[in-house]
């Protein structure tokens, strides 16, 4: 249903014939092929673009019996006591080796995100106007890799025979994509529900099934907004724009319209939405990511040995905010500058490669789109350097060079420069730039890899067939003795070996912790040491504003007491003149008065006797006020006695 590409081995000078509904063909003589009669019903009757071959389909079918047998096969393992015990020992080899998987596993990820990509640019060139075939040893490697696109109709060219319909492929793939998120979501849920440690775990692989299967799924459904004028005279029906994908399909009836919105509302859902989704999320955890590439630099300045990668990759575990995050496969890998956006765009220029250009049925376009996007991410990809891990980094550096690399065969194949026998040329030009691309940007990483591949494969499978980790002995099932001829004391010491391998990986475990707990405990102490010399400083500052507080209350009393001075001054003076004017009146009652001179103040209350100048009187205090008692026995009041 991609279109074909022409397999014959001429020049291929005229343009390629897509078979799609079949188009009318003629004679060397000019004349009508018998068969180009029947081309404009075939156009409408036939739902790909090829007769269905049931031999083909009979192998296939053989082919997912096989792949459904073995499934079953190691679902019923789990039953048996002793496949069993191979099971447990497979699970407990994975978590020692967890490291080491996931290191592989992003390498083996890039690689089959190259042949994606490359598998739909080629597949999407075929149904462009005048697109050639790739040359032949390029096709082989094509079709020997076209599992690796994850997509059932490149996998499997006869799947059209078994979904006839387009449609119904469409709604499958994007309905099966949306059920399987719906699952991992229910097992989040689930697990809230049962206590579990890291719930989010079941988003981090849902996150990861869709870097997988996003481009495959959103390709189809752009598949499904991609028409074209038929090549040949559609006769009575006049004008026609039929779907490259399904000939059967007219884009101009009423019948497409709802396939239409279909999957426009898809493309606004999945490849936008889960887009714009993770750029939000990524953009939150952009201070987190930051802080621990700040966390990662002080680190190395204060003398660590350990790599930058390693302090970073500590400093995100530190994180809980990071490290349960659902969003981690995004940024895994990363430097902390460039993790909030880079799997982002990488994700954007994978879906303009693989997803867009199918819409692009003319040549022009399609390799301008394809060349500027693949053009710039190795640009981009260059000059950033985004990866902490320099092997991945070459991995994905090869990655982008093969991508244009097979954009530029096909762009070579189409103009024609090498004609007939001499095709073999640029196939063997084209393979060995390839291999130099191989050999210059990663042969280390290749090697590498395969070493680490190696050496993980043969311990998971000698872990799996011995039923357990060690290289000695043989375990006994689960409920059962040791068989014939198996020595007990070499099962128990196998038993015991495994038991002090797990007991030596957690003493690791601790000992690094503690060795981080040493470190958190000397950046406290560093942190206390600078608040008490801050607060120190403080002290001092208190005491020198202390000091100048008191020495301006002190200038301020001054200078207010003699402002009063200057202000009392004069009053002063009065008041000196009026005491002493009345001290002269007061000597002057008291050497003429005699008996009569005035008594000494008081604050007695009552009557009573007080001896004076002229003899004993009685004084009398009432209601505040003194009174006298004359000779006569008149009573006088202070003041007037006084006068």
């Amino acid at each position: 249903g991609d279109g074909s590409r022409d397999d014959d081995d001429d020049d291929d000078t005229g343009d390629n014939d897509r078979t799609e509904g079949g188009n009318a063909t003629t004679n060397d003589d000019g004349g009508t092929d018998d068969n180009a009669a029947d081309d404009n019903n075939n156009a409408q009757s036939l739902p790909t673009c090829e007769e269905c071959d049931y031999a083909l389909l009979t192998n296939q079918w053989l082919m997912i019996g096989g792949v459904v047998f073995v499934v079953v096969c190691l679902v019923a393992s789990f039953v048996h006591p002793n496949t069993r015990r191979r099971w447990n020992a497979v699970a407990t080899w994975l978590k020692i080796n967890e490291d080491s998987l996931l290191s592989l596993n992003a390498k083996l990820s890039v690689a089959l995100f190259t042949c994606q990509t490359i598998q739909f640019v080629a597949a999407n060139h075929a149904n462009t106007d005048g697109a050639k075939k790739l040359p032949r040893v390029f096709g082989k490697i094509m079709d020997a890799l076209s599992w690796m696109s994850l997509d059932l109709g490149l996998a499997m060219p006869g799947a059209g025979c078994f979904v006839p319909r387009f449609q119904d492929t469409l709604v499958f793939e994007s309905l099966a994509f949306i059920g399987v998120g719906a699952l991992f979501f229910a097992a989040v849920a689930i697990a809230k529900a049962r206590g579990h440690d890291d719930p989010q775990v079941y988003l981090r692989r849902f996150v990861e099934f869709a870097k997988f299967f996003l481009p495959p799924v959103t390709r189809v459904l752009f598949q499904a907004l991609s028409c074209v004028e038929p090549a040949y005279d559609a006769g009575d029906e006049g004008s026609m724009r039929l779907l490259i994908v399904d000939h059967a399909v007219d884009c101009r009836s009423a019948s497409y319209t709802p396939m239409r919105v279909y999957a426009i509302i898809m493309i606004i859902a999945l490849p936008i939405g889960l887009g714009l989704a993770g750029f939000i999320g990524l953009w939150r955890l952009r201070r987190p990511l930051l802080a621990a590439l700040e966390a990662a630099t002080a680190s190395q300045a204060r003398g660590s040995a350990r790599a930058h990668s390693d302090e970073v990759e500590e400093a995100i575990n530190d994180s809980l905010e990071l490290k349960n995050s659902p969003l981690q496969p995004l940024f895994s890998g990363y430097k902390p500058n460039v993790a909030w956006w880079y799997d982002i765009a990488d994700m954007a220029r994978r879906l303009a490669l693989t997803c867009l250009t199918v819409m692009l049925t003319d040549q022009a376009s399609f390799f301008l789109v394809s060349l500027a996007a693949a053009i710039f991410a190795v640009v981009v990809h260059v000059e950033v350097r985004p990866l902490r891990d320099e092997g991945l980094s070459a991995f994905v550096t090869l990655e982008h060079w093969l991508v244009l690399l097979a954009i530029m065969v096909l762009l070579l194949r189409d103009t024609n420069m090498f004609r007939g026998a001499n095709y073999w040329i640029a196939d063997v030009v084209m393979l060995s730039i390839s291999v130099a691309l191989v050999g210059m940007i990663a042969k280390d990483a290749f090697a590498g890899c395969f070493q680490e591949a190696l050496g993980v494969g043969t311990s998971g499978v000698r872990a799996f067939i011995r039923g357990q980790l060690s290289h000695r002995g043989q375990v006994a099932p689960d409920g059962g003795e040791a068989g014939a001829g198996e020595d007990p004391v070499a099962a128990l010491t196998a038993e015991l070996q495994l038991a002090l391998a797990e007991v030596a990986e957690k003493d690791a475990q601790l000992a690094d912790n503690e060795t981080r707990l040493a470190e958190k405990d000397a950046q406290l102490a560093e942190k206390d040491a600078r608040l008490a010399e801050k607060d120190a400083r403080l002290a001092e500052k208190d005491t020198l504003v202390a000091t100048l507080a008191e020495e301006l209350d002190v200038a301020v009393k001054g200078n207010r007491q003699e402002q009063d001075d200057q202000q009392t001054g004069p009053n002063d003076q009065r008041y000196q003149q009026l005491a002493a004017e009345d001290a002269q009146r007061q000597n002057y009652v008291q050497a003429t008065a005699g008996a009569n001179a005035a008594p000494p103040a008081t604050k007695r209350r009552g009557t009573f006797v007080q001896p004076l100048l002229g003899g004993d009187k009685q004084i009398t205090h009432r209601n505040g006020e003194i009174e006298f008692e004359t000779e006569d026995g008149q009573i006088i009041p202070e003041k007037d006695y006084y006068d």
